[in-house]
C-alpha cells in the first residue's frame, strides 16, 4: 500500500483571505500616502496592494481551474520584489536623512 504525499500547493482559501488583508492595508496605506503621509508610506501600501493582487489573481485560478495560476518559482520572485518595494518604504518612512531626501 503507498501513502500519499500531503499537498504542499497553495489554497484557494487562504489566498483570498491574505489578499483581503493585505489589499485592505495596503489600499490605506496608498490613500495616505497620497493625502501627505509621504513617499514612504505610498511605497508600502504600493507593494502590498500589488502582491494582494497577484494573491487575488492566484486563487481565482485556482478556484477556477484547480491549479495555481504561476509557478512557485515565479511567485516566490514577485514577492521578493514587493517585499524590497516594502522595505524601500520602510525606510524612506523610518529614515529621517532618506525621508529629508525624498520628502
Amino acid at each position: 500500500m503507498q501513502q500519499q504525499r500531503p499537498s504542499a500547493g497553495p489554497s484557494a482559501g487562504f489566498n483570498f483571505v491574505l489578499a483581503a488583508v493585505l489589499g485592505f492595508i495596503g489600499v490605506f496605506d496608498l490613500v495616505s500616502g497620497v493625502r501627505g503621509d509621504g513617499l514612504g508610506v505610498f511605497l508600502t501600501g504600493l507593494a502590498l496592494t500589488v502582491y494582494a493582487a497577484v494573491l487575488l489573481h492566484d486563487a481565482l485560478h485556482i478556484k477556477r481551474t484547480g491549479v495555481p495560476a504561476m509557478t512557485r518559482r515565479r511567485m516566490n520572485t514577485i514577492g521578493l520584489g514587493c517585499l524590497a518595494l516594502y522595505f524601500v518604504g520602510i525606510l524612506v518612512k523610518r529614515v529621517p536623512e532618506l525621508a529629508q531626501f525624498f520628502g
